[in-house]
Protein backbone atom coordinates (compact mmCIF):
# COMPACT_ATOMS: atom_id res chain seq x y z
CA UNK A 1 0.00 0.00 0.00
CA UNK A 2 1.02 3.93 -0.76
CA UNK A 3 2.99 5.01 2.42
CA UNK A 4 3.43 8.24 3.47
CA UNK A 5 6.61 8.01 6.53
CA UNK A 6 8.51 11.07 8.48
CA UNK A 7 11.74 12.53 8.65
CA UNK A 8 11.87 10.95 12.14
CA UNK A 9 11.02 7.89 11.93
CA UNK A 10 13.22 6.92 9.10
CA UNK A 11 16.21 8.46 10.74
CA UNK A 12 16.10 5.97 13.63
CA UNK A 13 17.39 3.23 10.65
CA UNK A 14 21.13 2.95 10.24
CA UNK A 15 22.43 3.95 7.03
CA UNK A 16 23.33 0.85 4.87
CA UNK A 17 21.80 -1.53 7.68
CA UNK A 18 20.45 -4.96 6.69
CA UNK A 19 17.20 -3.98 8.73
CA UNK A 20 16.14 -0.33 6.21
CA UNK A 21 12.91 -0.96 5.37
CA UNK A 22 12.98 -1.21 1.06
CA UNK A 23 10.56 0.62 -1.02
CA UNK A 24 8.09 -2.17 -2.81
CA UNK A 25 5.50 0.38 -4.20
CA UNK A 26 4.81 4.17 -4.24
CA UNK A 27 5.98 5.97 -0.69
CA UNK A 28 6.59 9.74 0.04
CA UNK A 29 8.44 11.69 3.12
CA UNK A 30 7.34 14.12 5.50
CA UNK A 31 9.56 16.56 7.51
CA UNK A 32 7.74 15.54 10.70
CA UNK A 33 7.30 19.66 10.37
CA UNK A 34 5.05 20.20 12.98
CA UNK A 35 6.46 17.70 15.93
CA UNK A 36 9.80 19.75 15.22
CA UNK A 37 8.15 23.17 15.84
CA UNK A 38 5.56 21.62 18.67
CA UNK A 39 8.17 20.45 21.09
CA UNK A 40 11.58 22.70 20.52
CA UNK A 41 10.12 26.59 18.85
CA UNK A 42 11.82 25.85 15.89
CA UNK A 43 13.81 23.50 13.65
CA UNK A 44 16.54 21.78 15.20
CA UNK A 45 17.82 19.83 12.39
CA UNK A 46 20.42 21.42 10.08
CA UNK A 47 19.62 22.20 6.04
CA UNK A 48 22.60 20.27 4.71
CA UNK A 49 21.65 17.17 7.46
CA UNK A 50 18.37 17.13 6.82
CA UNK A 51 18.84 17.01 2.73
CA UNK A 52 21.31 14.73 3.03
CA UNK A 53 19.39 12.18 5.12
CA UNK A 54 16.76 12.18 2.59
CA UNK A 55 19.13 11.16 -0.04
CA UNK A 56 20.62 8.43 1.95
CA UNK A 57 16.72 7.16 2.69
CA UNK A 58 16.16 7.52 -1.23
CA UNK A 59 19.55 5.14 -1.33
CA UNK A 60 18.30 2.71 1.36
CA UNK A 61 14.74 2.21 0.38
CA UNK A 62 15.68 1.58 -3.26
CA UNK A 63 12.38 2.40 -4.75
CA UNK A 64 12.46 6.96 -5.52
CA UNK A 65 9.75 9.02 -3.72
CA UNK A 66 6.92 10.14 -4.80
CA UNK A 67 7.65 13.61 -2.98
CA UNK A 68 9.36 14.76 0.19
CA UNK A 69 8.62 17.94 2.45
CA UNK A 70 10.81 20.65 2.98
CA UNK A 71 11.73 21.74 6.67
CA UNK A 72 8.59 24.24 6.05
CA UNK A 73 6.98 25.77 9.09
CA UNK A 74 2.88 25.44 10.36
CA UNK A 75 0.59 28.48 10.96
CA UNK A 76 -1.24 27.41 13.75
CA UNK A 77 -1.99 30.05 16.94
CA UNK A 78 -0.47 27.86 19.38
CA UNK A 79 2.71 26.80 17.61
CA UNK A 80 3.20 31.09 16.54
CA UNK A 81 3.51 31.12 20.42
CA UNK A 82 6.21 28.44 20.51
CA UNK A 83 8.48 30.03 17.99
CA UNK A 84 7.45 33.95 18.37
CA UNK A 85 7.25 34.88 14.95
CA UNK A 86 4.80 36.19 13.13
CA UNK A 87 2.32 34.40 9.72
CA UNK A 88 4.67 36.17 7.60
CA UNK A 89 7.88 34.81 9.18
CA UNK A 90 6.82 30.95 8.59
CA UNK A 91 5.89 32.12 5.13
CA UNK A 92 9.31 33.36 4.31
CA UNK A 93 11.11 30.43 6.45
CA UNK A 94 9.32 28.11 4.27
CA UNK A 95 10.10 28.99 0.63
CA UNK A 96 13.69 29.57 2.08
CA UNK A 97 14.06 25.59 2.91
CA UNK A 98 12.05 24.63 -1.08
CA UNK A 99 14.86 27.06 -2.43
CA UNK A 100 17.73 25.99 -0.33
CA UNK A 101 16.36 22.12 -0.31
CA UNK A 102 16.09 22.42 -4.35
CA UNK A 103 19.45 24.02 -5.08
CA UNK A 104 21.50 21.93 -2.78
CA UNK A 105 19.85 18.34 -3.03
CA UNK A 106 18.01 19.07 -6.49
CA UNK A 107 17.77 14.98 -7.02
CA UNK A 108 15.08 14.76 -4.14
CA UNK A 109 11.47 15.46 -5.07
CA UNK A 110 11.15 18.11 -3.05
CA UNK A 111 7.26 20.08 -2.91
CA UNK A 112 6.62 23.72 -2.36
CA UNK A 113 4.12 23.84 0.70
CA UNK A 114 1.55 26.57 1.18
CA UNK A 115 1.02 27.91 5.14
CA UNK A 116 -0.71 30.31 6.67
CA UNK A 117 -4.23 30.26 9.02
CA UNK A 118 -7.15 32.68 7.11
CA UNK A 119 -7.67 32.52 3.66
CA UNK A 120 -6.02 35.85 2.83
CA UNK A 121 -2.85 34.35 4.21
CA UNK A 122 -2.88 31.87 1.31
CA UNK A 123 -3.37 34.05 -1.06
CA UNK A 124 -0.60 36.38 0.45
CA UNK A 125 1.84 32.90 0.25
CA UNK A 126 1.15 32.07 -2.90
CA UNK A 127 1.85 35.69 -4.04
CA UNK A 128 4.90 35.29 -2.34
CA UNK A 129 6.26 32.48 -4.15
CA UNK A 130 4.93 34.24 -7.38
CA UNK A 131 7.57 36.85 -6.08
CA UNK A 132 10.53 33.81 -5.95
CA UNK A 133 9.87 32.58 -9.13
CA UNK A 134 7.90 29.69 -8.32
CA UNK A 135 4.77 28.94 -10.63
CA UNK A 136 2.64 26.68 -8.65
CA UNK A 137 0.29 25.70 -11.49
CA UNK A 138 2.74 24.06 -13.09
CA UNK A 139 4.24 21.92 -9.95
CA UNK A 140 3.54 18.75 -10.07
CA UNK A 141 2.03 19.02 -6.27
CA UNK A 142 1.87 21.65 -3.91
CA UNK A 143 1.39 21.01 -0.04
CA UNK A 144 -1.37 22.05 1.34
CA UNK A 145 -0.24 23.05 5.48
CA UNK A 146 -2.22 24.13 8.50
CA UNK A 147 -5.34 22.53 8.06
CA UNK A 148 -5.02 19.38 10.09
CA UNK A 149 -6.57 20.58 13.22
CA UNK A 150 -9.56 22.36 11.53
CA UNK A 151 -9.31 19.97 8.20
CA UNK A 152 -13.11 19.47 8.31
CA UNK A 153 -14.40 22.92 8.48
CA UNK A 154 -15.99 25.06 5.79
CA UNK A 155 -13.00 27.19 5.96
CA UNK A 156 -10.64 25.23 4.69
CA UNK A 157 -13.11 23.58 1.96
CA UNK A 158 -13.30 27.34 0.73
CA UNK A 159 -9.23 27.55 0.98
CA UNK A 160 -9.39 24.12 -0.70
CA UNK A 161 -11.66 25.02 -3.27
CA UNK A 162 -10.07 28.77 -4.26
CA UNK A 163 -6.54 27.05 -4.74
CA UNK A 164 -8.03 24.06 -7.13
CA UNK A 165 -9.32 26.75 -9.03
CA UNK A 166 -6.14 28.52 -9.41
CA UNK A 167 -5.27 25.29 -10.98
CA UNK A 168 -2.75 23.88 -7.92
CA UNK A 169 -2.50 19.88 -7.59
CA UNK A 170 -2.94 19.70 -3.85
CA UNK A 171 -1.41 17.25 -1.27
CA UNK A 172 -3.30 17.70 2.42
CA UNK A 173 -1.30 17.26 5.22
CA UNK A 174 -3.53 15.50 7.70
CA UNK A 175 -6.57 15.25 6.39
CA UNK A 176 -9.28 13.22 7.85
CA UNK A 177 -12.69 11.45 6.58
CA UNK A 178 -14.47 14.34 7.21
CA UNK A 179 -12.38 16.58 5.32
CA UNK A 180 -12.02 14.05 2.88
CA UNK A 181 -15.79 13.36 2.31
CA UNK A 182 -16.10 17.53 1.67
CA UNK A 183 -13.56 18.34 -0.71
CA UNK A 184 -11.60 15.07 -1.56
CA UNK A 185 -12.15 15.11 -5.13
CA UNK A 186 -10.07 18.34 -5.48
CA UNK A 187 -7.44 17.13 -3.66
CA UNK A 188 -4.31 15.03 -5.95
CA UNK A 189 -3.25 13.34 -2.47
CA UNK A 190 -3.69 13.27 1.09
CA UNK A 191 -2.22 11.56 4.49
CA UNK A 192 -3.39 11.15 7.98
CA UNK A 193 -2.35 9.46 11.08
CA UNK A 194 -5.94 9.22 12.60
CA UNK A 195 -6.23 5.57 12.43
CA UNK A 196 -3.13 5.06 14.60
CA UNK A 197 -3.56 8.18 17.10
CA UNK A 198 -7.34 7.32 17.68
CA UNK A 199 -6.75 3.14 18.48
CA UNK A 200 -3.78 4.64 20.62
CA UNK A 201 -5.89 6.98 23.00
CA UNK A 202 -8.76 5.44 22.42
CA UNK A 203 -7.02 1.70 23.34
CA UNK A 204 -9.22 0.55 20.70
CA UNK A 205 -8.00 -3.53 19.92
CA UNK A 206 -10.06 -5.45 17.37
CA UNK A 207 -11.35 -8.42 18.66
CA UNK A 208 -9.72 -10.45 15.91
CA UNK A 209 -6.44 -9.32 16.89
CA UNK A 210 -7.02 -9.94 21.20
CA UNK A 211 -8.67 -13.75 19.55
CA UNK A 212 -5.53 -14.20 17.68
CA UNK A 213 -3.52 -12.44 20.07
CA UNK A 214 -2.08 -10.90 17.03
CA UNK A 215 -0.28 -8.11 19.27
CA UNK A 216 0.09 -6.74 22.69
CA UNK A 217 -1.71 -3.35 23.37
CA UNK A 218 -4.44 -1.86 21.27
CA UNK A 219 -4.47 -1.84 17.57
CA UNK A 220 -2.18 1.57 16.58
CA UNK A 221 0.14 -0.09 14.55
CA UNK A 222 -1.79 -3.12 13.63
CA UNK A 223 -1.44 -4.00 9.74
CA UNK A 224 -5.30 -5.27 9.92
CA UNK A 225 -6.69 -1.86 11.43
CA UNK A 226 -4.99 0.23 9.33
CA UNK A 227 -6.25 -1.48 6.39
CA UNK A 228 -9.56 -1.20 7.82
CA UNK A 229 -9.11 2.64 7.69
CA UNK A 230 -8.11 2.64 4.19
CA UNK A 231 -11.38 1.33 3.60
CA UNK A 232 -13.49 4.41 5.18
CA UNK A 233 -10.73 6.61 3.84
CA UNK A 234 -11.88 4.84 -0.09
CA UNK A 235 -15.79 5.48 0.95
CA UNK A 236 -15.27 8.85 1.92
CA UNK A 237 -13.52 9.37 -1.90
CA UNK A 238 -16.93 8.48 -2.99
CA UNK A 239 -18.81 10.52 -0.81
CA UNK A 240 -22.35 12.33 -2.31
CA UNK A 241 -21.44 15.06 0.38
CA UNK A 242 -18.43 16.02 -2.28
CA UNK A 243 -18.80 19.91 -3.35
CA UNK A 244 -17.00 22.69 -4.97
CA UNK A 245 -18.12 26.47 -3.46
CA UNK A 246 -18.91 28.90 -5.91
CA UNK A 247 -16.81 31.45 -4.62
CA UNK A 248 -16.03 35.16 -6.60
CA UNK A 249 -12.09 35.04 -6.58
CA UNK A 250 -11.78 38.64 -8.63
CA UNK A 251 -11.01 40.53 -5.95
Amino acid sequence: MPLFISYSTLSKYKHGGDHFPKGLTLWAGDSGAYSELDEHGEWTVDQDVYGGAVYRFMEDIGTPPMFFSPQDWMCEPHILAKTGLTVRDHQEYTIDSVVYLRREFPHAPWIPVLQGWTMQDYLHHLEMYRLAGFDLAAEPLVGLGSVCRRQSTSEIGAIVTMLHSRGLRLHGFGVKLKGLEKYGHMLTSADSLAWSYDARKGGIKLVECAVENAHIGPCNNCFRYAMQYRDKVLEALASPKQFSMPLEFSA
